[in-house]
């Protein structure tokens, strides 16, 4: 049986459970809603996947290489709430107690980490991305799956990103670069929408061949725009496209934790009253 790497997104995770535990805190005031939630969902992927390697990726709290290129990117996103933010360093510090692999790198997402890492060992093991963000499907191929961080049981393999979105994992940057994402503030070409995106993109291919090919593009609507907007849909790619060669220096053996002090983690939680991971962490099956 092939062996299986969990890489997850810190991000991800740490909004999802900060949202669903908003109002937990300590006597003092002090909110733990996200870190209870946040080891609450690894415990499970743990219990229930039994990874022998795995990881998290974290966005660095600084511009990336894209608000370079763009300074709009991402400029609709609400500003991470405080109380989210003061719980970081805490959910960083239980996972380096847990032997886990913590990995941010100054002018990346933790999407081009996760892609990075993947990229880098796909030839060597299974490797499965939690995340919420759609992007990162591009990376699907024989050996690499993403699971929704809001749909456990949803694995985005090829045949399931082509059913769903109608393109094969490799083409997601060409139909962004094409239709935008409003989540990212990515501009796309304005006037083509999602529809016009498929229908290009399955007679054409990719980006590139529909540039190279804009005298059979159909409708003069549709190539007007494309040819007022192209600097804009090639930044759209550009700004896509995930960095599979982040410059981080990692070894497939940084990411076993098998070894890790269990009673550390358990005298952090009990300073937190988590009784209920307490008695989780004691039952992990442990690589």
């Amino acid at each position: 049986m092939p062996k299986e790497l969990y890489l997850i997104d810190g991000n991800s995770y740490a909004y999802r459970a900060f949202y669903a535990l908003k109002a937990l805190s300590t006597p003092e005031g002090r909110p733990i809603g996200a870190v209870y939630g946040f080891f609450n969902m690894l415990f499970k992927v743990i219990s229930e996947k039994k990874p022998e390697y795995l990881a998290f990726a974290f966005d660095y709290p600084a511009p990336t290489f894209r608000h370079k290129k763009f300074e709009e990117y991402k400029i609709h996103r609400p500003r991470m709430p405080d109380d989210l933010i003061e719980q970081f360093p805490l959910i960083k510090e239980i996972a380096g107690a847990m032997n886990i692999a913590v990995i941010e790198k100054e002018g990346f997402e933790a999407d081009d980490i996760l892609a990075t890492i993947a990229k880098k060992f796909e030839s060597k093991l299974t490797i499965f991305i939690i995340t919420g963000d759609k992007d990162i499907l591009q990376l699907v191929d024989s050996n690499i799956k993403i699971i929704d961080t809001h749909k456990e049981n949803l694995i985005y393999d090829e045949e399931k990103v082509k059913e769903k979105f109608g393109v094969e994992p490799g083409q997601m940057v060409d139909f962004i670069a094409l239709a935008g994402d409003s989540t990212d503030n990515i501009p796309g070409v304005t006037g083509i929408g999602a529809k016009t995106a498929l229908a290009l993109i399955g007679e054409f291919g990719n980006l590139e061949n529909i540039y190279k090919n804009l005298d059979r593009v159909k409708g003069e609507a549709t190539k007007k725009l494309l040819i007022v907007h192209k600097e804009q849909a090639e930044l759209s790619k550009e700004l896509a496209l995930l960095d599979c060669k982040a410059p981080i220096e990692i070894e497939l053996s940084d990411l076993n934790w098998n070894k890790f002090d269990r009673e550390k983690v358990k005298k952090i939680f009990e300073g937190l009253k988590f009784n209920r991971l307490i008695k989780r962490l004691e039952e992990l099956p442990i690589p």
